[in-house]
């Protein structure tokens, strides 16, 4: 029979401080939402993953990440709101700050409610 590692106490901190983050983003998040009166809830909490994504902003879900370097690329530069990205065989996308597109949600939000 096989005898049972035991564990590192090294091995257990890897990764800590990136997951702590990472919540950080995720409550950054639903701060902003709020500011913008836009409904919105974290759904990754107490380290279980919530099958959907991290984070759902008025009923659609997104994933968070925090990475200490971005490439530069996909950060706009000059004059530009955004970069729009696309890999081989995939959709485009849109990079944009997160203040820019909760605004443009709250916006449609707001035309919604007036129509109905």
């Amino acid at each position: 029979m096989k005898e049972k590692r035991v564990k590192s106490a090294i091995n257990i901190k890897r990764g800590r401080r990136n997951r702590v983050r990472g919540a950080e983003l995720q409550r950054q998040t639903v701060r902003m939402c709020s500011g913008f009166e836009l409904e919105s809830f974290n759904r990754d909490r107490g380290g279980a993953n919530h099958e959907k994504g991290d984070v759902e902003i008025e009923g659609d879900y997104y994933g968070c990440k925090r990475k200490k370097r971005i490439p530069q690329y996909i950060i706009p530069e000059k004059q530009e709101v955004g970069v729009i990205i696309r890999g081989d065989r995939l959709e485009p996308m849109m990079v944009v700050s997160l203040e820019r597109y909760l605004l443009m949600m709250k916006l449609v939000k707001d035309a919604k409610e007036n129509n109905e």
